[in-house]
């Protein structure tokens, strides 16, 4: 793998490197996660798509954005799908992240 250190240019604001990508199916819904590594070292990752149960205000969304390990964003990328989940409720939405690319 590629030192991303190469990559080091005024003109990028960021870059990050996507170290793994998975697709797992809840019900009838496909998700893909995506982890990255910064170049500091850190470990982000995305969802593409949030559940929104219908007793919930607003989707479950994780704010913390860097994990000392893959196995750490991994397990918040997990828990970000499984914590508000509920397979019994009919009203229940999956909403797409429009920020996942």
């Amino acid at each position: 793998m590629l030192d991303i250190d190469y990559l080091e240019d005024e003109a990028f604001e960021s870059v990050e490197e996507v170290v793994s990508q998975f697709i797992v199916k809840i019900g009838d819904q496909k998700i893909n996660i995506r982890i990255t590594k910064d170049a500091h070292g850190h470990f982000q990752f995305v969802n593409s798509h949030y559940y929104q149960g219908s007793k919930q205000a607003d989707s479950y969304i994780a704010y913390v954005t860097n994990f000392p390990s893959e196995k750490i964003a991994i397990m918040n990328a997990k828990l970000q799908i499984v914590g508000s989940y509920d397979p019994t409720d009919k009203n229940g939405v999956w909403i797409e992240n429009n920020s996942f690319n």
